[in-house]
């Protein structure tokens, strides 16, 4: 017999492939409640169809207690072409679906059911059939693809230059009723990293009462065996423990769940040293941004981590929780463009600021002008172009003395 107490299940999907993204019919069932303070059950409505190529696919099962997953075909029977890692859990957690290659011309449907004590949710997955693939008679070749979801050519104000063959993605988010962009990346499949993480920050997308989440999870724009697993802490590589520190910072995304969520996939984490690092120097860089953003009308910022070790040097790495090797990185970066159209400093209301920290172990939390440089002199110390958006919006020249000027000369910066 049921409880009497209602819990929730609710299972969110997420493609890996943007352009594979539907809706899938999310369906929950409950007893009625007695205890007034209970959740509601969550009912929210996706459905999802996808090509017949193998591929792996992510779901979020939220729980108020122990769950299971069965996956069965559409008309009855175990679905053995859907695997599901881990099939049973208690709270809140992400989960992987392995789908494997259609090789009929059949399209073939799975119900992936979650269950509680609470009740049921379930999803109807579709697969398309061989036959539903056809080739392009006349294919345009595209001898450098660029992978993901984000094209070079948007015009963010806060993206760098992406480089052709290189991967980029975008994390999409509603505040309010708009849809927006939450952050940008680019991947680095051998290190297991985020070489940058970009994203606009102000007021309207920074605060709300989401809190810290801690969904700690799957990246579903990549697949698992691409990315670092991550829903516990690394593990003991071959230079000692790490954190798992945050590119976008989860408290620079509050206004949602969902928002904040996001900024704990494995894909926005490198391993930082804890103490010395991490919990102090770096949470003070990242307090200070906020601080520049609460006081900007938009700041447009980017987040990056180098790897730069000498020859002969030993490449230091954690382990992530399958033992995959996550390369830690040898400094990090922000650099932060403001907008502020009342400013009284930089041009057309424009100004910009670097900061430079090597990943060391650092005896004060402070931060300060020594830490600080041009975006001029980064983009010469990194080679990359940073906010390449810039001079459309106010002219090269213009551009160029935003970029050339040391923040170390402006209080406000550092106040």
């Amino acid at each position: 017999m049921l409880s009497n107490k209602i819990g929730y299940v609710r299972i969110a999907f997420r493609n890996i492939q943007a352009f594979c993204l539907g809706v899938f019919v999310l369906v929950l069932f409950s007893c009625e409640a007695s205890n007034k303070d209970d959740a509601l059950p969550d009912i929210e409505v996706k459905t999802l169809t996808v090509g017949a190529a193998g591929y792996s696919q992510f779901a979020y099962v939220k729980a108020s207690g122990a769950w299971s997953v069965d996956v069965s075909e559409d008309g009855g029977g175990k679905a053995s072409w859907v695997t599901v890692v881990p099939a049973s859990g208690d709270g809140s957690k992400s989960i992987s679906l392995d789908v494997a290659a259609n090789d009929s011309d059949a399209d073939r449907s799975a119900v992936i059911t979650v269950t509680s004590k609470a009740g049921e949710a379930s999803a109807k997955l579709t697969q398309k059939g061989k036959a539903s693939v056809k080739p392009d008679p006349d294919p345009t070749p595209d001898p450098e693809p660029n992978g993901g979801n984000l094209s070079p050519e948007t015009r963010w104000m806060e993206l760098p230059a992406i480089s052709s063959g290189t991967d980029a993605f975008t994390h999409p988010m509603t505040v309010g009723s708009t849809r927006t962009r939450n952050y940008s990346f680019i991947w680095d499949y051998d290190n297991l990293i985020a070489p940058w993480v970009a994203y606009p920050l102000c007021k309207w997308n920074m605060k709300g009462s989401s809190g810290r989440t801690d969904a700690w999870a799957l990246d579903p724009l990549l697949p698992a065996d691409k990315q670092p697993v991550l829903t516990g802490a690394y593990r003991e590589g071959n230079s000692g423990w790490y954190s798992r520190g945050h590119q976008i910072a989860s408290a620079d995304r509050q206004t949602s769940y969902s928002a904040n969520s996001m900024t704990f996939y494995g894909t926005n984490m490198t391993p930082q040293i804890n103490n010395g690092f991490n919990g102090d120097i770096w949470a003070t860089l990242e307090g200070k941004v906020r601080s520049w953003a609460n006081s900007s009308d938009t700041l447009y910022v980017v987040t990056g981590c180098v790897i730069d070790y000498k020859d002969g040097e030993t490449v230091k790495y954690a382990l992530d929780n399958n033992g995959k090797k996550v390369t830690v990185p040898t400094a990090y970066y922000k650099v932060v463009l403001r907008y502020m159209k009342s400013s009284t400093f930089g041009y057309s209301g424009y100004s910009a600021c670097a900061v430079w920290l090597d990943h060391k172990v650092y005896s004060s939390k402070a931060i300060d002008s020594s830490y600080s440089m041009s975006v001029d002199d980064l983009e010469k110390k990194l080679d990359i172009d940073f906010f390449v958006n810039l001079p459309a919006k106010i002219g090269e020249d213009v551009a160029a003395k935003v970029e050339a000027e040391n923040p170390a000369d402006i209080d406000w910066w550092w106040r």
